[in-house]
């Protein structure tokens, strides 16, 4: 009897460890912009590749729309009273994030590499921003 409920036991810890290291579907899209933005950093100053960042860009707002969706851990860490407020900034900071996105896209289409190379550097600071307020620590 005792070895069946230490086993158990055992059986149990390992489980939720392996569990406790799965990424949320909110982190899965975080991490898709996150290799989306830097592949479309090393090319969007070649306008030989305008067609390919324009597609990383759809990417990135496919993955922002998704993420506006979702709610981050740390809504559960906010008192109840206050998730709402919470949740309305944090669909507020996506939309920005969208936003600037949108904006890349437009200079892209419109031959503005340099541009859009400096927009691109605005998502830098969105994202440091969103992550400060939002992201579980």
């Amino acid at each position: 009897m005792k070895k069946t409920v230490l086993l158990s036991s055992i059986l149990l810890a390992c489980v939720s460890v392996l569990f406790a290291d799965e990424d949320t579907p909110l982190e899965k899209q975080m991490q898709l912009m996150a290799r989306s933005m830097k592949q479309l950093s090393q090319q969007i100053t070649d306008p030989a590749k305008n067609h390919d960042s324009i597609t990383l860009i759809e990417t990135l707002k496919q993955a922002a729309a998704t993420s506006m969706e979702l709610k981050p851990k740390k809504t559960f860490s906010v008192p109840a009273a206050d998730q709402q407020q919470f949740l309305t900034e944090y669909k507020a900071q996506i939309s920005k994030l969208s936003e600037a996105f949108n904006q890349i896209e437009e200079a892209l289409k419109a031959g503005k590499n340099d541009q859009a190379k400096t927009l691109l550097s605005t998502v830098g600071v969105i994202k440091k921003e969103g992550h400060a307020k939002f992201k579980q620590d």
